[in-house]
């Protein structure tokens, strides 16, 4: 396969996620889009470096950098964008479930940075603990030890939070499984 149509692969297959963890970083979703599409420029570049492990932790892993780089040569400028992720409202029970995740989403985004990024990659990407683990450069005791004190702080500040309502019990039932 030649390396573009590996590109595509990846683009077809990882974008999504991965502008998911880019805006854990940059709280902007037009600036996640940028970092993730830069994070695909400098990977098409460095293909040669991938040896035959999964493409998404290496991926994940330029995202990051790109993302911090980026905070730091414009660590001045603070621009924030309060438009809504625009979502597709299919039917009743997926406009629910698209609602409630993405009010557990929004609560994960308030809690410290090394447990919102631990778990979105654990929960929200799918990522076991050892590929966490590699993504972020930490020990996979610290990702399992990130993602205990995430879940309770989260579930603290579900409980706290009287605008969730109904919500709370999905969230707190979804976060004990």
């Amino acid at each position: 396969m030649a390396n573009v149509e590996v590109l595509e692969n990846w683009m077809n297959t990882h974008t999504q996620a991965l502008v998911r963890l880019a805006y854990s970083y940059t709280q902007d979703w037009s600036t996640a889009e940028d970092r993730v599409q830069d994070a695909f420029i400098k990977a098409y570049h460095s293909m040669s470096q991938l040896k035959n492990q999964h493409a998404y932790p290496w991926l994940a892993r330029i995202v990051i950098n790109e993302c911090k780089a980026a905070y730091r040569k414009s660590w001045r400028e603070y621009i924030t964008s309060l438009l809504p992720e625009q979502k597709v409202k299919s039917s009743e029970d997926t406009f629910i479930q698209k609602q409630s995740l993405e009010e557990l989403h929004d609560a994960v985004m308030t809690l410290p940075e090394r447990f919102s990024t631990v778990m979105i990659l654990y929960y929200f990407d799918n990522l076991s603990v050892e590929e966490t683990a590699k993504v972020i450069g930490v020990s996979q005791g610290t990702v399992k030890s990130r993602l205990s004190r995430g879940r309770e702080y989260l579930r603290m500040k579900l409980e706290e939070d009287a605008k969730y309502g109904e919500g709370i019990k999905r969230s707190v039932t979804f976060l004990s499984s």
